[in-house]
């Protein structure tokens, strides 16, 4: 639904079903809706929603602002959550309601630690500025002096015949590369990123020549245009693929930073955009003058608290009693962030097919309000080990008594378009009535629900314990995890690069959305609430 649609659909939709048995919120549910929300959440723009990250943050502004467009509500604890944990964060988000913040330690830009300026002539003609116009990278701090230089890609490459120091001398220099390789369609592997686009390859490449620095431009996605307007990203972890073999960083690199297009441009003088593109069409070295021009620059990284954010909004419910009680609806916003050769995971399906699925119900409910409260939850850091639905269960808005139960989505775009997968009956028995009864309360698209195969169940109690919901079930909350199916290994793409929006299945997605939609409306309006789970 967009907002544009106004009366004319809410007036529609109350002519499909009556409002007390959920079917005005169904028929909301579009599969238009989610193409939409899924191709903003799973846009290269997002450079892979790593926690934390710059693109992670543009995925929760997003995704909260829909939350206040549907009419959704703060916790009540919001305010003062932002106020004693937001650190230094909070003055820029403190309107935000709807971010619930937590901080973990981790090496990040030390700013006392960290500068760049050019030098002309031995005079600072330019000072940089953190955070806009470089980074450091983690693990490649130090101190450096020295004459510039433009060094392409950093490759030398005898299988590719590409030497970008043919004829120059990077040693003693500080030399400025562009990540990744030049993307021709015949060079190196065309669209497929070859081991030579390394960063790691790239400053080793450089520290063997004897360069003294390196200074490396992160570039937009291949074939994709980045907002120039974002914030340089520093690279808090680097994304490993499925059954890749991770290049991993030397532990004494070359002292190097991450620095912006705009930056580069000034540090050449010339535009180093056009530059970059002129490479990729040649896919040949090239020179550049850069006489008279030197940089120096300290990078460095410390231990420190680092704010992440849950992202957390409430659809209250409709009968006195029953409001003071919730079903939780919850979906990981995070991915694993960017590879060491450029890669961006998308992160289509894992996760953002469950947030569009999310996203959709909670605009559904709010058209029609349940008798208990919905409490929707989007968790960040998931991907490392479900840190934010545990920081969330350790600090709930809500008395834990009050949870009816928990429903969550993630990964449901791949696999038999009529069928879904869902874990946790094993341990709370009486959630499969309601399943049965959400198959039929209207229709889905979904003619079957799998909750795992004899021969599957190692497989499926393992994966119950992979995702977020599963932090729920520790503390006694009822859980159900929706998922696209087993064995995980029929999935190509996960965890890879190539989890892009088009291999999502759109209609199966929408599909168990609406199978969802049917289930929490039955956990929220039930008189009788679910037992506490089985161990």
């Amino acid at each position: 639904m967009t907002s544009a649609a106004g009366c004319g659909l809410l007036f529609w939709l109350c002519l499909q079903g009556s409002p007390g048995d959920g079917s005005l919120g169904l028929a909301s549910i579009e599969k238009s809706d989610i193409a939409e929300r899924l191709e903003i959440i799973a846009s290269p723009n997002m450079e892979g929603r790593d926690s934390p990250s710059e693109g992670q943050a543009r995925a929760a502004s997003y995704i909260t602002g829909l939350f206040a467009e549907f009419g959704l509500k703060p916790a009540a604890d919001a305010r003062a959550v932002l106020a004693a944990r937001g650190g230094e964060r909070a003055s820029k988000a403190d309107e935000n309601l709807f971010l619930r913040p937590f901080s973990r330690e981790l090496s990040a830009p030390d700013p006392a630690g960290c500068h760049l300026a050019l030098l002309e002539k031995d005079e600072i003609t330019a000072e940089f500025e953190l955070g806009r116009d470089f980074q450091p990278i983690h693990r490649a701090g130090g101190s450096v002096r020295g004459e510039l230089l433009f060094g392409g890609f950093g490759i030398q490459s005898k299988r590719a015949k590409y030497d970008d120091f043919k004829g120059q001398r990077p040693a003693g220099r500080v030399v400025l590369i562009f990540e990744g390789e030049p993307r021709h369609k015949r060079k190196f592997d065309g669209t497929e990123v070859t081991r030579a686009a390394s960063i790691w390859t790239q400053l080793e490449t450089l520290k063997a020549a004897g360069a003294v620095g390196a200074l490396v431009v992160q570039r937009s996605p291949f074939g994709v245009e980045v907002d120039p307007q974002n914030a340089l990203d520093f690279r808090y972890t680097w994304a490993a693929w499925q059954g890749e073999q991770l290049r991993r960083q030397p532990a004494r690199s070359l002292p190097a930073l991450h620095i912006s297009m705009d930056c580069a441009s000034e540090l050449l003088g010339t535009d180093a955009r056009k530059l970059a593109l002129k490479l990729d069409k040649r896919a040949k070295p090239q020179k550049l003058k850069t006489r008279d021009r030197s940089v120096s620059f300290d990078s460095a990284t410390r231990r420190m608290p680092v704010r992440h954010d849950n992202l957390v909004a409430i659809l209250p419910g409709t009968d006195e009693a029953l409001a003071r009680q919730f079903v939780v609806l919850g979906a990981h916003y995070d991915h694993v962030g960017v590879g060491p050769r450029g890669r961006v995971a998308c992160g289509a399906d894992d996760n953002g097919s469950g947030v569009s699925a999310l996203l959709e119900i909670a605009e559904a409910l709010a058209l029609n309000p349940p008798r208990r409260s919905v409490i929707f939850a989007s968790f960040c850091a998931e991907e490392d080990g479900l840190i934010g639905s545990r920081e969330f269960c350790a600090n709930l808005p809500v008395d834990a008594k009050n949870i009816v139960c928990m429903v969550n989505l993630d990964q449901i775009g791949v696999g038999p378009t009529k069928q879904t997968s869902v874990l946790g009956t094993a341990h709370n028995p009486q959630l499969s009535a309601v399943l049965a009864r959400a198959k039929q309360l209207g229709k889905t698209g979904i003619t079957k629900i799998h909750h795992g195969r004899r021969k599957e169940l190692g497989q499926s109690i393992k994966l119950f314990e992979r995702s977020d919901h599963f932090e729920f079930h520790r503390i006694g909350i009822p859980a159900i995890f929706f998922f696209e199916g087993l064995p995980l290994s029929n999935n190509k793409d996960y965890h890879t690069w190539r989890d892009t929006v088009e291999g999502v299945d759109l209609a199966k997605t929408t599909s168990t959305a609406k199978l969802v939609y049917n289930t929490i409306w039955i956990l929220a309006n039930d008189d009788a609430r679910p037992p506490k789970p089985r161990d």
